[in-house]
């Protein structure tokens, strides 16, 4: 394997660290923070719309390097290749978790995430903030699943 293949994986490993980081980030620091400051919802609004875009940059990139990685690999991307040996089923289910992060990311990003905000003024955005909540966890939740695979793969785990 070249030079290219392991440029590929460093942009991998980088784009999975600032989209994992960024959704503990959020939560973790930016939500307490501005906890009681009085232009809380806007700053909340700026923050997320910067972090959907990037965020989105980063799945795009993610989806792009995942290929390129395995093409680089020398792997027969095809359904006998998914099917036919563990390590190319175990690869399936990363992609299928990946197909499960982009739903969840769509319906966190663009429903839930925007109405709790957009009702928050309101205050009724109780049903909206918890669906944001967990949504958001859930994803978390996958994007580690899907870290921990990937390393099982790069590293000879169990496949």
């Amino acid at each position: 394997m070249g030079l290219a293949y392991f440029i590929s994986v460093f942009i991998h490993f980088m784009l999975a660290a600032f989209w994992i980081g960024g959704m503990l980030f959020l939560p973790l620091v930016i939500l307490p923070g501005l906890k009681q400051h009085p232009d809380r919802i806007r700053l909340l609004y700026v923050t997320g719309l910067k972090f959907r875009f990037y965020g989105w940059m980063a799945l795009g990139g993610l989806f792009i390097t995942g290929w390129t990685n395995m093409y680089f690999r020398g792997m027969d991307i095809s359904l006998q290749f998914f099917t036919n040996n563990t390590y190319g089923r175990w690869i399936g289910v990363k992609l299928l978790l990946f197909v499960l992060i982009l739903g969840m990311s769509a319906v966190h990003d663009f429903i839930f995430g925007n109405k709790a905000l957009e009702t928050f003024e309101q205050g009724n955005n109780d049903h909206f903030k918890k669906m944001a909540r967990w949504t958001g966890r859930l994803n978390l939740l996958l994007a580690f699943v899907m870290a921990f695979l990937g390393l099982l793969a790069s590293r000879g785990g169990v496949f």
